[in-house]
């Protein structure tokens, strides 16, 4: 099927799931939302970012492709429903950043071939539909996980969609994401945490904190705004990757420590360049994507 002829539900309309909407609304034939929260449904009608709204129910008789973008702890039992509750869709996929328990729970499922594990490396601190951006996944990377386990066409449906969004697709194993996800993503979530709440205990006042506060605080913590109902699931099924993330966190926190009790300045900026080094990787690893995404051809 072409994908300008697919009816996409988006079942989740935060950040994310209205994101996919705005991105796909008229370069595919249907979308159709749906979120327990009204507001977010009330948001994506007005602005256009779905055609329509509609039950689960009533998605599982009418979609052809569903993508689930709800908190990663719901991800099991939506997909499960819709699987197992009509054939009609030919692919479900979700959006999710933890990805082997998903996976060992569905792999069950008569139907577990038309599931596809996918996480697109994109999104910020700042939540619901409002923020959406049919743009957001623009030269971001995509992960497809036990792509073996999911059928020929149901990952070339899901492919051809993060496609047309803009986005690269790579191919990983369940077990390796996650563990890339403890240390790049939900680490880095962790300590923006720690640092907020670090940075006002040792001061005692949040209002001479927050005067005294400029770029460095708000790049650092940043991610702070997160809610509690996406990130405890996360930490949850990914609990081990993230220990083994916040203990190495933690020897390098405490060699800058140590360099610094013993004055020795030349641990001290060795780490420091290291550091350097590693963040001027990523800049340019962005620059690259962008770069490449000029010379891809996008599939119609």
């Amino acid at each position: 099927m072409e994908l300008k002829n697919l009816t996409i539900a988006v079942i989740g309309l935060g950040q994310i799931g209205a994101s996919l909407a705005a991105g796909l609304m008229g370069k595919v034939k249907t979308i159709i939302g749906f979120d327990i929260e009204p507001i977010n449904e009330e948001f994506c009608m007005n602005a256009g970012f779905i055609d329509t709204s509609n039950t689960l129910e009533e998605i599982c008789q009418m979609a052809d492709v569903v993508a689930i973008a709800t908190p990663v702890d719901q991800v099991t039992q939506i997909a499960s429903r819709i699987l197992s509750a009509s054939v009609k869709p030919l692919a479900v996929f979700d959006v999710g950043s933890t990805k082997s328990i998903i996976n060992i729970v569905l792999s069950t499922l008569p139907e577990r071939s038309k599931f596809v594990s996918s996480h697109p490396m994109a999104g910020s601190a700042e939540q619901g539909a409002v923020n959406a951006s049919a743009s957001l996944f623009r030269n971001k990377l995509v992960y497809i996980c036990d792509e073996h386990l999911s059928s020929k066409q149901a990952v070339e449906l899901v492919t051809g969609l993060w496609d047309l969004l803009g986005a690269r697709v790579e191919f990983i194993d369940s077990n390796q994401h996650d563990k890339l996800m403890a240390n790049a993503s939900h680490l880095p979530q962790l300590v923006s945490y720690a640092l907020a709440i670090a940075s006002v205990n040792r001061i005692g006042s949040i209002n001479q904190t927050m005067e005294a506060a400029s770029s460095g605080f708000d790049s650092m913590t940043r991610l702070a705004k997160s809610s509690a109902s996406m990130w405890l699931p996360i930490v949850k099924q990914n609990k081990e990757n993230i220990l083994s993330a916040i203990v190495e966190f933690q020897e390098q926190l405490n060699r800058i420590e140590l360099a610094i009790r013993q004055n020795d300045d030349q641990t001290l900026q060795w780490l420091i360049v290291q550091a350097n080094g590693i963040r001027k990787a990523f800049e340019n690893q962005q620059n690259q994507n962008i770069l490449n995404h000029g010379k891809r051809k996008v599939k119609n």
